[in-house]
């Protein structure tokens, strides 16, 4: 094997690259062992090292398991989540939420992980109230020890005081402002964009520092067209995939 020149990937890279490709092929099944680092090192002609090198990445980006003692073996891929984008749909349901259910077929909750006064100027302006009137309600999304997305939404303090307090875990926000406060709400708009994984991202979405993020953005109102929320959701780039309908 070439070794790094300009405009070439580095040896490691590269070896990640084949074996990564291998495991999509299916020549390695989830949960099954892979070659030793000896045998590797034999069939790509490099140094132990460099073969380290590649497993590593391999396991950061949750394609392998690295056993100490024991060897490299295939990992489970993780459930990814399919991001409707469907021009039909008018009440806010939760649509994450019922992603997440037809994909592992378990119980879906949201909890609580946060909530403080912010005064975020995008979100002012999307809310049209006062910057003092604005709570910050952080959540986290998951299931079965799983976590899918952490979600943040601006909303009117005043209007929905004592929120937090009240929220049921099982349910939506758009549930939880329903039962609570007889709210229904109706999607406004929503944008896609990317965004690179911060301090909450990693600690509760277990997210290398500066990992690509999908980010779904938001405003969801009542049904006199009032500004309800405004919602920043975060996703791993790596668990998300797009779905467009067509009416």
């Amino acid at each position: 094997m070439s070794r790094r020149g300009p405009g070439r990937e580095s040896v490691y890279r590269t070896i990640a690259n084949q074996l990564q490709d291998r495991i999509n092929s299916g020549e390695w099944l989830p949960g099954q062992r892979m070659p030793t680092e000896s045998a590797l090192v034999a069939e790509f002609g490099v140094n132990r090292l460099t073969v380290r090198q590649a497993l590593a990445q391999l396991q950061q980006i949750g394609m392998v398991n690295i056993r100490h003692g024991s060897g490299t073996f295939v990992a489970d891929p993780s459930p990814v989540l399919e991001i409707s984008v469907d021009p039909g749909t008018q009440v806010d349901e939760g649509s994450v939420h019922a992603s997440i259910k037809s994909i592992v077929n378990d119980d879906v909750t949201e909890s609580v992980l946060d909530y403080q006064p912010d005064p975020y100027p995008a979100a002012a302006g999307y809310l049209s109230v006062e910057r003092g009137q604005i709570g910050r309600l952080d959540t986290l999304v998951g299931s079965g020890g799983d976590p899918f997305a952490v979600s943040s939404y601006w909303i009117d303090a005043r209007r929905f005081d004592g929120l937090a307090d009240r929220w049921v875990p099982q349910a939506t926000l758009a549930a939880n402002l329903r039962e609570n406060y007889g709210t229904t709400l109706y999607y406004d708009w929503r944008g896609f964009s990317a965004a690179a994984a911060g301090a909450l991202e990693v600690e509760h979405l277990g997210a290398r520092p500066g990992a690509p993020l999908i980010v779904r953005d938001g405003v969801s109102v009542d049904a006199e067209g009032n500004a309800v929320y405004y919602v920043r959701r975060r996703i791993l780039a790596e668990r998300a995939s797009w779905v467009r309908y067509r009416r």
